[in-house]
């Protein structure tokens, strides 16, 4: 293909393009993904981590069964998978929309506990009654303490992605100021895409075939600045090495960030692919214009 019209000014704003382009995107996927609790809470449950959640609840208990005598089908009694699921999906909602400053409220469990303080406290009682334990304040303070001691690990089980120590920490009040901002950013970063867009035209207008490879350029380029490390992430399993003891916040946490990776793929792939065809599409259309000069001269 021929040196291209007005080549240095073109090269000059398509980089730019390609670098803004991609400026875009992580922004995109920061409001959609990234800084968005909602999509945390539906990767509890995609990734399989609130079943592990679920396992290690049952596993708590039954260590605890040992340490108090109470039967672990007491303490599990009134916990269901679907109720387990809830509370850790909502104690990851609840604590990200308070890092990223959607709402005020401090984050707390999302758990209904009287069914199985009622269970517990039932079965101590009964047990009590049938081998004449006397009730007095060490009685009743045991039952507490038990109970107490329970809720406590649940509550600290439920947090998978680790988002109430978050909300907890110092990070939490730069986050608040920053997070909500970020549309203001992404518009601001949208414009500058449009004005630099308009600019390849402005300059190539008068050559407006050659917009084809310009455009194509630019997809390939910023797509390419992102599909290569996503696709090392996803190919070297660079997340599975991460050390976490329980299963259920390792498949939290490596599944939320497999499926940002996963999106960012799939996206730039089909850029690369649509602007290497705008590329070729540019090159065929300069051939045959070619070919037609050549025949009209001959």
């Amino acid at each position: 293909m021929k040196k291209l019209y007005n080549y240095a000014p073109m090269l000059v704003l398509t980089i730019f393009t390609s670098f803004v382009m991609v400026l875009v995107q992580l922004l995109f996927y920061g409001s959609t993904m990234i800084f968005n609790a909602d999509y945390y809470a539906q990767a509890i449950g995609d990734s399989g981590s609130d079943k592990e959640l679920y396992n290690e609840v049952n596993a708590y208990f039954s260590q605890l069964s040992k340490a108090t005598g109470v039967p672990q089908e007491i303490y599990t009694k009134s916990l269901t998978k679907t109720e387990v699921s809830n509370a850790a999906k909502n104690l990851a909602r609840g604590s990200l929309d308070y890092v990223f400053g959607t709402t005020s409220q401090k984050p707390t469990a999302d758990y209904d506990y009287t069914a199985f303080e009622a269970d517990v406290t039932n079965y101590i009682e009964e047990y009590s009654d049938a081998n004449g334990i006397e009730k007095d304040k060490e009685y009743y303070t045991y039952i507490d303490k038990a109970i107490t001691m329970s809720e406590k690990k649940m509550n600290s089980l439920f947090d998978v992605l680790l988002t109430k120590k978050i909300a907890e920490s110092k990070v939490t009040a730069m986050t608040r100021r920053v997070v909500p901002s970020l549309g203001i950013i992404t518009g601001v970063s949208i414009g500058g895409l449009a004005v630099l867009l308009f600019l390849l035209w402005f300059v190539d207008r008068k050559h407006p075939f050659d917009l084809f490879y310009w455009i194509g350029t630019v997809m390939f380029a910023g797509g390419g600045l992102l599909l290569i490390p996503s696709l090392y992430i996803r190919f070297t399993g660079y997340f599975d090495g991460l050390f976490l003891e329980n299963k259920s916040v390792y498949y939290a946490i490596t599944g939320s960030l497999y499926g940002i990776t996963d999106r960012v793929l799939v996206v730039n792939a089909i850029l690369c692919s649509l602007g290497f065809i705008l590329i070729i599409i540019a090159q065929v259309i300069h051939n045959v214009r070619v070919k037609k000069a050549k025949r009209s001269f001959s």
